[in-house]
């Protein structure tokens, strides 16, 4: 369990780097460039770390840095799902704040 949880919030922080690094030069990629960049920080992120999910599960590998890129393509996967995830969030958040500044705006008149 703990292993996946590392795995999820080294996607979290793949997606926070992609996010500055992207920012900081000012550039604005193709979503399909963005997918190469956010899986290849992933996987430098998993061989910086030399961090393999698999060993942690107890699954053999007859190479062991395979299993350490499939786990930085892993990293980089969960960077996507938490760019929809928190996106969703602020989407459901902005929605209930715009709605209750409309409801605030409007007050009730007596007949």
């Amino acid at each position: 369990m703990y292993d996946f949880a590392i795995v999820a919030l080294l996607g979290l922080a793949t997606w926070k780097v992609v996010g500055m690094v992207l920012g900081l030069f000012n550039l604005d990629l193709t979503s399909s460039l963005k997918a190469v960049f956010t899986l290849g920080i992933g996987i430098v992120a998993a061989l910086v770390l030399d961090y393999s999910v698999f060993a942690g599960w107890d699954v053999t590998i007859r190479n062991a840095d395979t299993g350490v890129v499939m786990t930085g393509l892993m990293v980089g996967g969960l960077a996507y799902v938490w760019h929809h995830t928190l996106g969703l969030i602020e989407a459901y958040g902005r929605r209930n704040r715009d709605e209750a500044r409309e409801l605030e705006r409007h007050t009730p008149r007596a007949a």
